[in-house]
């Protein structure tokens, strides 16, 4: 198993090339841009406007 880290949904466990290649379509459509929450720079999907770090943050209530 390998891990891969993106700023959309953070870990990735991939086992199988079917999961490589969905991780891979998904990068191919990022943009740089910044979010809303740290104001950092990050590659996300166009829809997006918050890193998956503050994201997370938000939910356990730990946000910055």
């Amino acid at each position: 198993m390998r891990s891969y880290y993106d700023d959309n949904f953070g870990h990735w466990n991939i086992e199988d090339e079917d999961d490589l290649e969905h991780y891979r379509r998904t990068q191919r459509t990022n943009v740089l841009t910044t979010c809303r929450t740290c104001e950092r720079e990050v590659m996300l999907q166009p829809q997006y406007d918050q890193c998956d770090r503050c994201a997370t943050a938000e939910e356990n209530g730990t946000a910055y």
